[in-house]
């Protein structure tokens, strides 16, 4: 039998030298001083053998055990090569990629929104899974995640590779943590491996008189177009909302008796609740709109799909057919009209950023706290209300 002093006393020749070690386990010693574990035996009376493993990688017990193993395998008339096969195919099940994404994705699934958690799913079927889902982690190399990402990278996903990203390098980490890999292999990547983002501002405007013919355009809208799409555009300069946030209140939101629209959480691209003020001009909108009975459910119903909302795209529809380009102004760039505005007159930035839904938070961090600055938040919308009546009224003297 072999120890490993005898082992390392064997000498390297110009062909492979096997050593038995005893009952079939033979070990090979090639000429480039590599030393490998096979285990010879016969199957269906045809001599074969199969490859244990390297030494010391594999040192004596380990091959003795695993040719012990194979020997009983044998005994119930299975091929020790099909075997190993099966157990390989069972190892990478287990330890691919995605099994490992799926293990921790089951632990941390209550961090996010339901919303969230299908989003960033949907890009890891996409952009990740084709690619390595079935690797073995411990195979995959940094060069391997940089050539997934760079794919990301290269069609301008830049948000999808920020969060793919995140979440891939976490999946690593618990795989560090089980003992399945040594490091994370997504911490090597340079900070420059990747095109910089291109950040894209949505169109907007400042100007007063520029603001002032926006508003009549808006309110003229009703004549020529559908009267919920109308009611949406005329509210969206008021209320801060982002346009899918916009056309997608229910009446469930809209709060009459403390004069708040409060956004549910799986609404919100946040993914917390969020309060909106009523200025008098949008409680009476709202009341008004409530008073047509155009759905139980839904503010601003589809006046084609019945059970839906009229969507984002329906809004910025109406803008083009009104003759305004997506360079001139999106319906997104009513938030930045008014935080423009808000900012110049005086208004604090965290008021402004907290009625925008700006505010980031994380765990090392107070909880968010959607109330917060309530009371300059609605002296603040009525104001800006005012503010946009006065100038749709030409009163700009008085501002």
């Amino acid at each position: 039998m072999l120890t490993d002093a005898k082992i390392r006393s064997i000498k390297p020749g110009i062909v492979p030298i096997p050593t038995a070690d005893g009952n079939g386990l033979t070990l090979y010693t090639m000429p480039n001083k590599r030393k490998c574990w096979r285990y010879r035996y016969r199957y269906n009376g045809n001599p074969t053998s199969i490859t244990i493993g390297d030494y010391p990688w594999v040192g004596i017990k380990e091959a003795r055990n695993e040719r012990d193993e194979y020997k009983n395998q044998l005994k119930r008339g299975v091929n020790p090569k099909a075997y190993k096969a099966s157990k390989t195919l069972k190892l990478k099940a287990e330890n691919s990629f995605r099994s490992m994404f799926q293990l921790w994705f089951d632990r941390h699934r209550n961090d996010w929104a339901e919303r969230t958690a299908k989003k960033n799913l949907a890009a890891f079927e996409k952009h990740i899974f084709p690619y390595m889902g079935d690797r073995v982690v411990s195979s995959i190399t940094p060069l391997d995640i940089l050539e997934v990402f760079r794919k990301m990278d290269d069609k301008g996903l830049h948000e999808t590779l920020t969060k793919t990203r995140a979440w891939t390098s976490r999946v690593f980490q618990e795989c560090v943590v089980l003992g399945i890999i040594q490091f994370d292999p997504t911490r090597d990547l340079p900070s420059d491996a990747f095109k910089n983002k291109i950040t894209k501002h949505f169109a907007t405007i400042s100007n007063p008189d520029d603001v002032a013919s926006l508003l009549m355009l808006l309110e003229n809208y009703g004549k020529i177009g559908e009267y919920q799409v109308a009611e949406a555009l005329n509210l969206a300069p008021h209320v801060f909302l982002r346009p899918g946030e916009l056309v997608g209140i229910e009446w469930r939101e809209v709060d009459f008796n403390n004069k708040v629209i409060r956004i549910s959480a799986e609404r919100m691209k946040k993914s917390r609740m969020h309060l909106v003020p009523m200025s008098r001009q949008v409680l009476s909108k709202f009341i008004e709109i409530k008073e047509r009975r155009l759905s139980d459910k839904l503010v601003f119903p589809s006046p084609t799909k019945r059970g839906f909302s009229i969507n984002a795209e329906t809004l910025r529809a109406a803008l083009r057919r009104m003759g305004v380009t997506k360079e001139q102004f999106t319906t997104h760039g009513f938030r930045g009209m008014a935080s423009t505005a808000l900012n110049e007159h005086g208004f604090r930035d965290d008021v402004i950023e907290v009625q925008l839904s700006h505010i980031e938070t994380n765990k090392s961090r107070k909880a968010y706290n959607h109330a917060q600055y309530l009371k300059e938040r609605r002296d603040m919308m009525q104001y800006w209300s005012d503010y946009l009546d006065k100038l749709k009224a030409g009163n700009l003297t008085q501002l």
